[in-house]
């Protein structure tokens, strides 16, 4: 996409998702009795967040500009772990950032890479997760977005292999990262043109993996976890974590589909539209999936084990609260002011 800056490709509305949508509400998902304590514990995350993110300007913009997601980041990481410490707070919202900028890197937002340069960087990306001394041995800071990427993510692996889960869940990360790295390449080609667009399904099973949703929980299964650490957790999770992430794709759908128009990418709503159904009735016919998608997902969180019990809550009030924001609004333009004042509406 990249004749777009990045401004102009923020300011793309999606103003017909906003007629259909009207009246949802960005905090809907977060449990009305758990607001004001979420909406805390992020804005006292962002200090410290801020601090992780701040060596990387280029990409990860300050908490007060449009194309930030510094607060929503927080935001998100404090609505699914609220009772977490104020650190881990900031380590899995910071973890959320640098996993934005690896999209925009994708989405050709920041600059133009063919793909075997982006196939390198995601190598690269993969290669820090081991925690050995040579994948983590710091470079200077270069001023390119794939440079400050790398660099925040190198700094993330270094204190993630702090945490008693990292030596187990490592290679799983690792393995995440690199499926949603092939999956962004598939995006790509279609983007561009070089591959047919996929039918619906394909679309789906992709996407899932592209939301970044599983990457972001291998790393977080390591940080709140439980103890005994066993590898075997992931694979008790990872089937609610897919379709909990397919609820997260398509509800992000929904919002974006316009400014992937504009990036010609295919999206659940424009392949529904290019097989003749209209723009209104494609989002009816999404919005419905996403509710089946997530009565499967709270059932499958429902069977798991109990010492996986916080991790499932987790899911659940991830994607309840981030299906519900794609609903109502962008992740970016949602400054630290506005976190402010969101937490000082509710207190009391």
């Amino acid at each position: 996409m990249s004749d777009l800056g990045d401004r102009a490709y923020f300011g793309i509305r999606n103003d017909l998702a906003d007629r259909l949508l009207k009246g949802s509400h960005q905090l809907a998902g977060v449990p009305e009795g758990d607001r004001e304590a979420v909406l805390r514990a992020a804005l006292d995350a962002v200090p410290e967040a801020a601090g992780l993110l701040r060596p990387f300007p280029v990409l990860f913009a300050d908490g007060e500009s449009s194309a930030s997601r510094l607060a929503f980041s927080c935001l998100s990481a404090a609505a699914t772990f609220p009772l977490a410490r104020r650190e881990q707070i900031a380590e899995l919202g910071a973890l959320t950032a640098i996993l934005f900028g690896l999209d925009d890197i994708a989405d050709g937002i920041a600059g133009d890479w063919p793909d075997r340069d982006f196939t390198a960087f995601i190598a690269r990306l993969c290669a820090m997760t081991t925690g050995m001394p040579s994948a983590l041995a710091p470079e200077p800071v270069a001023e390119g977005p794939i440079e400050q990427v790398l660099g925040a993510w190198q700094a993330w692996c270094a204190r993630f292999h702090g945490h008693a889960g990292a030596a187990v869940h490592a290679p799983n990360l690792g393995r995440q990262l690199e499926l949603a790295g092939a999956a962004m390449l598939r995006e790509r080609a279609w983007a561009a043109g070089r591959a047919p667009w996929p039918e619906y399904a394909d679309y789906l099973a992709n996407g899932l993996l592209t939301i970044l949703y599983p990457t972001w929980w291998a790393a977080a299964l390591a940080i709140r976890g439980p103890v005994p650490v066993e590898a075997a957790h992931w694979a008790s999770i990872e089937p609610a974590t897919h379709l909990g992430a397919a609820c997260m794709r398509l509800a992000n759908d929904i919002r974006t589909f316009e400014r992937e128009k504009a990036e010609g990418k295919p999206n659940s709503i424009s392949i529904l539209e290019k097989a003749g159904t209209g723009t209104a009735r494609a989002v009816t016919r999404v919005s419905a999936h996403i509710g089946e998608l997530d009565a499967e997902f709270r059932a499958a969180l429902a069977d798991l084990p109990a010492e996986l019990a916080e991790i499932a809550e987790g899911q659940r009030r991830s994607v309840s609260f981030n299906g519900r924001w794609y609903l109502a609004r962008d992740t970016h333009a949602y400054t630290v002011r506005e976190l402010a004042g969101d937490l000082e509406s509710h207190e009391g």
